[in-house]
């Protein structure tokens, strides 16, 4: 292959997020990775053609990170946290992939599987004009009531960019469905009878986003080695989105719970018009010698709407990865 060296700037990708956003924050994403591991792949490979591989990687960071999709994170806790995220993956030569992976965290009863992930997809191969790609995960939830797990079970994404510029446009749409609970307990004295009144209290969302993008990847090869690569992307975003969140309650205070739901003080709906939520910056650094893949990721974003929460959040994750 003509040796290729690509020495440039980055400023601007532009994203929407899709369902109401309690607390500010984004996410992390393999597929950016997966991306710039194609494009290193066809660096380093003289035939320049799509192959088909499997892909191991081991992420540790600070927050759960979605597989595919930047707006899963924006409704989970701010609570920092260690994350270790073991994932393995099959990439066919065609565009068709699968991935399986699971979540690692101490929530206070030691490190132990939070939740796990499956994701069948597809990406347009060997085109040199159009990055388009689709996919669906789905989470299996291990404790609903955990502010660490994913209010999203199950999510569809699908990405189109177009390549040729050098500012690079694209557009990306989602349809996200989880549900996620939790629950408040009180012990107290009614009547001189000591009782203890629990709340649980049960979300159903439904969620569409929309991401509207444009960027650029610095791609640099034969760096340290003949077998050796090194992609750098920046990104700065916008995130907009709307949804709706439908709200049930089992409590053994049903005497008192109907006081309050007769004079509507119990809200069983919640919609979120369409709406910018925040803005952010994200930088991926890929680095790729023969089969083995280092990959340090810092998103930093900035929530738009009023809120008590602290509108400035971090995420970072750091990726190993090895290409069989």
């Amino acid at each position: 292959m003509h040796k290729k060296f690509y020495l440039v700037i980055f400023f601007f990708l532009f994203a929407c997020s899709g369902y109401s956003q309690t607390s500010p924050g984004s996410n992390l994403t393999e597929k950016d990775s997966v991306e710039i591991l194609n494009q290193l792949i066809k660096l380093l490979d003289s035939s320049d053609t799509p192959s088909s591989y499997v892909f191991a990687n081991l992420g540790v960071g600070n927050r759960l990170f979605s597989i595919k999709n930047y707006s899963l994170n924006s409704k989970q806790s701010t609570t920092n946290v260690v994350v270790y995220s073991p994932s393995i993956g099959y990439f066919h030569k065609s565009g068709f992939g699968l991935t399986a992976g699971v979540n690692l965290l101490n929530d206070g009863g030691g490190l132990s599987a939070n939740q796990y992930s499956l994701s069948p997809s597809f990406d347009l191969a060997g085109n040199k004009n159009i990055d388009f790609g689709i996919s669906y995960t789905h989470y299996f939830i291990k404790n609903k009531f955990s502010p660490f797990s994913s209010p999203i079970q199950n999510d569809l994404f699908t990405s189109l960019t177009y390549k040729k510029p050098w500012l690079q446009p694209g557009i990306a749409l989602g349809y996200s469905t989880g549900e996620y609970k939790e629950v408040n307990y009180k012990d107290t004295v009614i009547a001189g009878i000591r009782r203890n009144i629990y709340d649980s209290v049960n979300y159903q969302l439904k969620a569409f986003s929309v991401t509207v993008t444009a960027g650029h990847q610095f791609l640099w090869y034969e760096l340290l080695d003949k077998s050796d690569g090194l992609g750098f992307t920046p990104t700065l975003m916008a995130n907009a989105g709307s949804a709706k969140t439908t709200i049930s309650h089992k409590t053994n205070a049903f005497a008192f719970f109907n006081f309050l739901n007769k004079r509507g003080r119990i809200p069983k709906l919640q919609t979120d018009k369409f709406e910018v939520q925040s803005i952010g910056l994200n930088l991926d650094l890929n680095y790729t010698i023969g089969h083995l893949t280092i990959e340090p990721q810092l998103y930093l974003d900035y929530y738009l709407p009023a809120t008590d929460s602290k509108r400035f959040s971090q995420v970072f994750v750091f990726n190993v990865g090895y290409t069989f």
